[in-house]
């Protein structure tokens, strides 16, 4: 049998112990693990043991629920610091890093207000756990601020019961029929967000146009490889792993765990098929929408979106600020700075090449108008949102 010895050279020798395997996560802590020449070992991630002759330096776990009881003992036992990548079970001793699920709920509803939706509902059917609770905080409380309307859609209760799982897609179909449209729902997470496509066909609603759908952490195999394109919050997962690998670094160097988790911030909403709609009942402000998502990379007016509107000047000020909570020029730039946003996140392209796709007259315009409405400039903004890059 083999063992796992601490290296004689002083390169520290880390554990993935991991309940369940997450490429994103992993990828994080192999990038900081290259930084710093760790020596990364994560058979236990895969076989959920942790072999009792393992010697090393520290461990970082990811315990999604009491079924991995052994997991969770070996780990508690192996006298080295931890660092946990999971809220599921709060009550274990372990510094924690993880999503920030209240912003991710407070990003999903800002989408869907920002198009202009007055309904709606956040679907789940595991109300009791940690990451949904913030998730559902996070929604319902930017939803009701803005004053519209809101629905919990929870089969949690149901979930006990003998056949619950078989009659769960009847449910939800019949419960979404009942909601007022157009709709815009929430799930806690992608795979979730498919059963709502699936309600909707058993009840003949229409996605995007009666019920608009987001989901969470944009994966790729739910939200680009099914039936409907998934719109989803980009929870930073990769940055999640690169962070627990940081505070692992620096309680093995002697420093004291934080007294609160470290919550990372999603890096963004990516926009496809199933919420990219204007729910807008008002003509004038429909096409003084759908021009500007056409038109915002160019150095478009005020004026300009007023005549394509065809409404006055004045009532499309009125209109826009009822219906969306913020001017015309403000919707200009939240469309330029998500567009923006998006490029510094998932491409390597150049500040000037971003500036003119999204719209900006130079990097340095762009660059200003980050640091007037997020903080950062344009540049701390991607190596916050992209550790491998």
């Amino acid at each position: 049998m083999k063992t796992w010895m601490r290296p004689k050279r002083g390169r520290k020798s880390v554990l993935l112990a991991l309940g369940w395997y997450v490429h994103e996560m992993v990828s994080g802590v192999a990038k900081f693990a290259r930084e710093r020449d760790w020596i990364l070992d994560d058979l236990p991630s895969h076989s959920g043991v942790v072999w009792p002759s393992w010697a090393g330096d520290g461990i970082i776990t990811l315990i999604p629920d009491r079924q991995h009881q052994p997991l969770i003992d070996r780990v508690r036992r192996a006298g080295v610091p931890v660092v946990d990548l999971s809220d599921q079970l709060p009550e274990l001793p372990f510094p924690r890093v993880l999503p920030d699920n209240e912003a991710i709920g407070r990003m999903a509803a800002e989408h869907f207000l920002g198009r202009g939706f007055s309904q709606f509902a956040f679907v789940t059917w595991d109300s009791g756990a940690p990451v949904v609770q913030g998730r559902l905080a996070g929604f319902r409380q930017t939803v009701m601020k803005a004053g519209k309307n809101f629905f919990l859609v929870d089969y949690s209760p149901q979930m006990q019961k003998p056949g619950a799982v078989a009659r769960f897609l009847p449910w939800l179909a019949r419960r979404l029929a009942e909601l007022p449209k157009p709709l815009a729902t929430m799930a806690q997470y992608d795979g979730e967000a498919l059963n709502i496509f699936r309600a909707c066909q058993l009840a003949n609603l229409l996605v995007p146009e009666q019920v608009a759908v987001v989901g969470v952490d944009n994966d790729p195999i739910y939200c680009e490889l099914g039936g409907i394109p998934l719109s989803s919050v980009a929870s930073n997962r990769e940055m999640i792993g690169y962070k627990g690998a940081e505070l692992l670094d620096r309680l093995m160097r002697g420093g004291k765990a934080p007294g609160q988790p470290l919550r990372i911030a999603p890096t963004g909403l990516v926009i496809r098929k199933s919420s990219d709609i204007m729910a807008v009942g008002d003509v004038s402000v429909a096409k003084a929408l759908s021009f500007i998502a056409e038109h915002y990379r160019e150095p478009i007016t005020v004026q300009d979106v007023v005549q394509a509107s065809g409404a006055s000047r004045r009532n499309l000020y009125i209109k826009f600020a009822d219906t969306l909570g913020h001017s015309i020029r403000g919707e200009i730039l939240r469309q330029r700075l998500e567009r923006a946003k998006h490029l510094l996140r998932e491409t390597g392209e150049k500040l000037q090449g971003i500036a003119q796709e999204s719209g900006f007259e130079d990097p340095a315009m762009l660059s200003k108008t980050f640091k007037q409405h997020l903080g950062i400039s344009a540049t701390a903004f991607r190596a916050l949102h992209r550790p491998s890059g």
